[in-house]
């Protein structure tokens, strides 16, 4: 499969390239400064360019077969995305989401609400930023998924994730960037999610 990856320089976005390389796949990896992306491969091409670069989006996504976002924080991006898809005619997303963004399946939780108050205090523009990310995401014509995450650690891989909604006891706060970088790969294969918002903890 030809997967475009968007957030590939960062901590969890450099262990989904490995990933998805290890498994075979071509990856296309999209970078405003390519040299922070540590990995070389015969399947990987690195297309360089800032967020805002429409063209340089539209080259990183023209020929994938699905699409890995990991910049949730920047709605602006998404919604170039989201366009640069639709041109291509690329229908599967996958995006990295997080806890502050609601869905119609939570139910109350107490930990999880003091958690995002704390957020949308101390962090306005980015809790504003991912919402409106994910409302782009859920307004396309796109088969999404948003894959939403409290808390990010660096433990080691369990090979193991929990999947839900907030609120009914199955899936915590916390979650490995090992396990989600595979959670993430495995959707771009699986329905089950399509066009849905799970949470994911370990």
């Amino acid at each position: 499969m030809r997967i475009t990856l968007f957030g590939a320089t960062g901590r969890m976005g450099q262990l989904l390239t490995q990933l998805a390389l290890d498994a075979g796949h071509e990856v296309t990896a999209y970078a405003r400064t390519p040299g922070k992306l540590r990995i070389t491969h015969p399947k990987l091409s690195v297309v360089a360019g800032q967020l805002d670069d429409e063209e340089a989006i539209l080259e990183a996504v023209r020929t994938a077969d699905a699409v890995i976002e990991g910049v949730g924080s920047e709605s602006e991006a998404t919604r170039r995305i989201i366009t640069a898809m639709d041109a291509a005619g690329v229908k599967r997303l996958v995006a990295v989401s997080t806890c502050s963004v609601p869905d119609p399946d939570d139910l109350p939780d107490g930990r999880l609400k003091t958690l995002v108050h704390f957020v949308k205090t101390a962090a306005p523009r980015a809790y504003a930023e991912v919402r409106a990310a994910a409302q782009a995401v859920r307004a396309s014509d796109l088969d999404w998924t948003l894959i939403r995450v409290a808390e990010l650690n660096d433990k080691a891989a369990s090979g193991f994730v929990k999947v839900g909604h907030y609120g009914h006891g199955t899936v915590g706060l916390s979650v490995s960037r090992a396990d989600m970088a595979a959670f993430l790969l495995s959707q771009v294969s699986d329905s089950a999610y399509v066009r849905s918002a799970p949470a994911i903890s370990n």
